[in-house]
């Protein structure tokens, strides 16, 4: 939940500002003006789980231990009793260029972290347990680097103990660590630079100013709104709904103040629940008050109807984890604002100016911030801080202000409305009889604009009930499997002890006579258990397969550059093939990028984990190629990004080649069909391709041609769906056995540019 945090947050930003440029050996730490690096994301860490207090020497044997960095901790690291704990080193060399500085090391994490240098111990954050004392997870909002010294030029050794425990919360989409609820396991270990404190101070201190200006301004209109409530005034019931959404905002900013308290973990989850589900009812009882400002006179079922949806969407929020959801319900709601200005624009009158001059200046301000966000604008630390917290003191604050400027004048309206009712009277009966004609054009209007609304929803809803439907059973079925699967599973890893522990008791009492009998049945008894553990593990994964299969999400979609990401995935890919691959296969990588390409409006982790499963399987497919012997084949993969027409066939090059081509099409269109406004991404290699019969099955879920237990069938089915589903593309095939394959991608063309006109519009 990083809008409960905002120095967390920064901290997170900038320090991935300061590591872009880190690789793995050669190492150049470079500080910026954020003043900090995140060590964590390094090359070079070693990691051993458990505890020793002799791993912090240097002189220990590190070279058993497994090569992990800290920012790749997750669940999976923890033992049964949800805890985490092990020791991670690194060796590390400061060149000429960090002489004189005053360093230090923080945590921004909540795990318990004791740091060492070349053996010595320097700093402890929160409480590992190593003095005797109980476990302390780390409170790091507002804590201040702990300073350590490093010689220039000498090689130190840098080691991490490090405890922390599963939440006990649920989270989406799995259970966490606490370390991975509001921070980054990339912030476990931070070497901070001489005017990081005072940087982090000054952020401090502004975000606390402002989030206590907050809390002071609501309050102060919360009391005035209920105030003015209790008064016989027409507006009276606008005033409670208003009293009641600054008192959950009152709170809300209340609970972001106590955030700097130094809380358990435990205790900051439960104030950010309370700040979620305060902006949530906040934003309804608003949304009430406009509409009953505005004329819309919603009733009580309607109302009970909102106060629950917001207080689902607030446990909706916790369980997600993110600001996705509150996201969308304020987007709907500016949406519903504006429609509602729209269509009282005509009845709008004297006082209610102030509501709609309120209301505008919180879209306006709250649309552009979006807009310098998107742009890349507000990326400076002083300016991020400064601009949001004014960004958003507008968009919080417009409204209420504008609604007490609304109750002055119309109490200087109500005073005008009682001398002009003396003297106009008799105008009254023919002003009614206008304005219910025009009430009742407005009306039909209306009801004709809704009727064919709900239409068109209709026919929405009806199709997306049944890919629901289809997910959930999916879903469902996978699940039921899941669970005797893990039966399975684990106990046949218990009964493969029990099988050791028969070995190594009774076994041994037994006669020479019958022993070697015994040993054979055991023997063949553990191997049996093994096999039905592997084929267990295997239709978990195929289970688990199903699970993401179901799922009906695309993910956030936002401007990318895909010259970066076909690249970056691309070389996950090899090295992840290269770790795995037992026959030492090699590619060369050749790319060659055309600066010019335009970003791009996709999922990106969604893009990345189709692109993913392409490569593997063209290195799979290539390697195969490799082991059956064909003499001079040499793989060979070119990653190619540029802004011309789609290349013919003949374009591809001989030998061993996988080409990746993110191609735009300017103006092509022929006999291929694809039309122009579109990138096409192509995937091709040279192995051993596929078998005609079988290309028209390869998108089949649970289709696979490779052997049992090496695939799930559910890769390519997935990408199929990401691509045609998610984002409206195309996925295609062609395949010549024995020479190669070829996957085309083709996805609409939707640059920055275009996405800003259509924010701005």
């Amino acid at each position: 939940m990083p809008r409960f945090s905002l120095s967390c947050l920064l901290s997170c930003f900038f320090s991935w500002l300061c590591l872009s440029p880190v690789c793995a050996q050669d190492t150049t730490l470079v500080l910026d003006t954020a003043q900090l690096i995140n060590l964590s994301r390094l090359d070079g860490w070693v990691y051993a789980p458990g505890h020793n207090p002799d791993w912090a020497k240097p002189t220990v044997n590190s070279g058993n231990w497994r090569r992990f960095k800290p920012a790749d901790l997750s669940i999976k690291d923890a033992d049964k009793n949800g805890k985490v704990e092990g020791w991670f080193r690194l060796n590390i060399r400061l060149d000429s260029t960090w002489e004189g500085m005053d360093l230090g090391v923080r945590n921004g994490t909540w795990a318990a972290t004791d740091v060492y240098i070349d053996g010595q111990w320097v700093a402890s954050f929160g409480n590992t347990g190593i003095n005797g004392k109980p476990y302390q997870d780390h409170h790091y909002l507002d804590k201040l680097p702990k300073a350590i010294r490093l010689t220039t030029g000498q090689a130190h050794l840098l080691a991490i103990h490090l405890v922390d425990y599963v939440s006990p919360f649920l989270h989406y989409p799995s259970r966490k660590l606490q370390l991975e609820v509001f921070s980054n396991p990339a912030q476990i270990v931070q070497l901070t630079g001489p005017r990081y404190p005072s940087i982090l101070q000054d952020d401090l201190k502004e975000d606390v100013g402002y989030k206590s200006l907050w809390f002071g301004s609501w309050l102060l209109m919360t009391i005035c709104f209920w105030l003015l409530s209790w008064l016989k005034f027409s507006e009276k019931h606008s005033l409670q709904l208003l009293a009641i959404g600054g008192t959950f905002a009152s709170l809300s900013s209340l609970a972001r103040l106590l955030q700097f308290g130094n809380p358990s973990f435990a205790v900051l989850f439960g104030e950010a629940c309370i700040v979620g589900l305060s902006l949530w009812l906040t934003t309804i009882f608003i949304l009430l008050t406009i509409m009953t400002i505005f004329g819309y006179q919603p009733n009580r079922r309607w109302s009970t109807l909102l106060i629950i949806t917001a207080i689902a969407g607030a446990a909706l929020d916790a369980y997600v984890g993110n600001d996705t959801i509150i996201s969308i319900a304020n987007f709907m709601q500016q949406i519903t604002i504006i429609y509602l200005l729209i269509t009282s624009w005509k009845r709008l009158q004297g006082a209610q100016w102030a509501i709609v001059i309120g209301t505008l200046v919180s879209v306006l301000a709250a649309t552009a911030y979006a807009i310098f966000a998107f742009a890349n604008v507000l990326f400076n630390s002083n300016l991020v801080y400064s601009t949001f917290h004014i960004v958003y003191s507008v968009v919080s604050l417009g409204f209420p202000f504008g609604f007490l400027v609304y109750i002055a004048l119309r109490f200087r309206e109500i005073l005008a409305e009682i001398r002009a009712k003396a003297v106009a009277v008799v105008q009254i009966t023919e002003e009614k009889r206008a304005i219910l004609a025009a009430q009742n054009q407005l009306l039909e209007q209306q009801v004709e604009a809704r009727t064919a609304e709900l239409k068109a929803s209709q026919v929405q809803l009806i199709q997306k009930e049944k890919l629901a439907s289809l997910g959930e059973l999916t879903a469902g079925i996978a699940h039921e499997i899941q669970n005797p699967l893990n039966f399975v599973n684990n106990f046949s890893e218990v009964s493969t002890e029990l099988v050791d522990e028969l070995k190594e008791g009774p076994f041994q009492q037994l006669p020479d006579s019958e022993r070697e009998y015994a040993e054979e049945i055991l023997g063949d008894l553990t191997s049996n258990l093994k096999k039905i553990n592997h084929h267990g593990e295997r239709a978990s994964s195929i289970v688990k397969g199903m699970l993401e299969h179901s799922r009906t999400e695309s993910g956030e979609k936002r401007p990318t550059n895909l010259n970066a990401l076909a690249d970056e995935y691309l070389k996950i890919a090899y090295h992840g093939f290269r770790a795995k691959d037992k026959t030492g296969f090699n590619c060369q990588l050749v790319t060659d990028f055309d600066s010019t390409l335009a970003l791009i409006d996709v999922a990106p982790q969604e893009i990345g984990r189709v692109l993913l499963n392409l490569y593997n399987n063209a290195f799979y497919a290539m390697s195969e190629h490799q082991q059956a012997g064909v003499a001079g084949f040499q793989p060979i993969l070119s990653l190619t990004t540029r802004l011309t027409p789609h290349p013919d066939s003949s374009d591809r090059p001989e030998g061993g080649l996988l080409r990746v081509e993110t191609v735009p099409p300017s103006g092509r269109s022929d006999e291929s069909g694809w039309g122009v406004n579109q990138v096409e991404i192509q995937v091709s290699d040279n192995g051993t391709g596929i078998p005609e019969s079988v290309k028209a099955k390869i998108f089949q879920p649970f289709f696979t041609t490779k052997p049992t237990g090496e695939g799930t069938g559910l890769g390519l089915s997935l990408s199929y769906d990401i691509i045609t589903k998610g984002h409206g593309g195309v996925l295609a095939v062609e395949s010549t056995p024995m020479q190669g394959s070829t996957f085309t991608i083709c996805l609409p063309l939707i640059s920055l540019k275009t996405t800003a006109n259509q924010l701005i519009a």
